[in-house]
């Protein structure tokens, strides 16, 4: 038996729960209604008292999670942004500790908390966690006998569970959810052709045929303002290749799927029950950027949109205030969009007589990527042929 399977048996079973999956504390829907509240208001506050009794009805739902309430407050208090699948993962450990009646609750980060010796104990006795996995936040029980960590270290599992003084590694997969992005590093010539450099080649080899696919379809530009969607080119094999080498940083031992409000536990060997991958795509303009690298694209767009260019490289376009765009998990504009594959930061723009004006050189040009998209769902079949074979049910 693998040392491990004991601790896995048990977390699936508690999950599983007879088939009657357990539900997450507070609705996904309000989940992410909590998160774009954060987003839109909290720049409008200095304190985060203040903050919280503008929303009294809102923190009550926040606070239903001890760690995405605390995590609300460092982020505000640091003056930052919350994390996109932030929130899900503070109310799925949550979910979890409550199921598994861990009452007790510590955040790790907090250095003026004193952790409990037979804790730190049981941190370091656990086996098998040892992947760089930083805990954050850790619910656990007065025996010290089972501990749900969430951790936040990049490239590492959301959670640990221990049980049994063994540990297993848990990742939290919202029902639709992102598994991987990266930059086609190559990025694209003056025709709209993707480019394949030996990096991207070498790291990303399974994603080539892709690459080569869209270049014999189409090109960047004749997609200016859409994804190139391949998913209906994945086939299970292509897909299995796909998510190993995504998930090769981690050593995954269960998944927990959001599909509604309900948690679905599965063990890794067997995800592929439960995912399947519509939003898979090349992305024409994906979430990095660089100066620009195509030139003469560059000016003919400025020309199209009635734009002219003088001999001192300054750009002068007419003006559109819906050409703005917000920074990532902020509610201020900080971009202008000229065309979806290209932008430049405000700070450097002038605006007057419905004109804005800057140098050419000040203007920057997105990069295209690959994204792997995940789309759960639940497999009732699968969820009891796993039951009864870490139960050795007629086995």
């Amino acid at each position: 038996m693998p040392t491990n399977k004991k601790t896995i048996q048990y977390f699936f079973n508690q999950i599983f729960n007879g088939g009657n999956l357990i539900k997450l504390i507070v609705p996904f829907t309000k989940i992410k209604k909590l998160d774009e509240l954060y987003k839109v208001e909290r720049n409008k506050y200095v304190s985060f008292e203040d903050f919280e009794n503008a929303f009294p009805n809102e923190f009550t739902e926040y606070k239903k999670s001890k760690s995405a309430y605390k995590e609300i407050k460092k982020q505000f208090e640091n003056r930052m942004g919350l994390q996109p699948c932030i929130l899900t993962e503070c109310f799925v450990a949550q979910t979890l500790a409550n199921h598994l009646h861990l009452d007790k609750y510590v955040d790790l980060d907090d250095s003026t908390v004193s952790v409990p010796g037979q804790l730190t104990g049981a941190i370091f006795s656990a086996q098998g966690y040892s992947d760089g996995s930083k805990f954050r936040y850790c619910y656990y029980n007065n025996h010290y006998d089972a501990l749900v960590f969430q951790c936040g270290a990049s490239g590492t599992v959301d959670i640990v569970f221990t049980k049994f003084n063994v540990s297993i590694r848990i990742e939290i997969k919202e029902q639709v959810s992102k598994l991987e992005e990266c930059d086609i590093t190559g990025l694209y010539d003056e025709r709209g052709r993707l480019l394949i450099s030996n990096d991207f080649r070498q790291k990303r080899s399974k994603y080539v045929p892709f690459v080569v696919l869209f270049n014999a379809l189409t090109n960047v530009f004749a997609m200016e303002g859409h994804n190139f969607n391949f998913a209906s080119y994945l086939n299970d094999n292509k897909a299995k290749d796909i998510i190993a080498d995504a998930l090769d940083i981690k050593v995954v031992d269960c998944f927990v799927l959001v599909v509604g409000d309900k948690l679905v536990p599965t063990q890794s060997k067997y995800l592929f029950d439960f995912v399947t991958f519509e939003g898979s795509e090349i992305r024409t303009a994906g979430r990095n950027y660089g100066k620009v690298f195509t030139p003469e694209f560059a000016r003919q767009k400025i020309n199209s949109l009635g734009g002219t260019i003088d001999s001192d490289g300054e750009v002068s376009l007419p003006y559109d205030p819906n050409n703005r765009v917000k920074g990532r998990n902020l509610n201020e504009y900080t971009r202008y969009n000229i065309g979806s594959l290209l932008f430049v930061k405000l700070e450097d723009t002038q605006i007057y007589n419905n004109e804005i004006k800057f140098q050419f050189s000040n203007m920057y040009q997105k990069k295209p990527s690959i994204s792997i998209h995940l789309n759960a769902k639940e497999n009732g079949a699968s969820l009891n042929s796993q039951y009864f074979e870490l139960n050795d049910i007629f086995h």
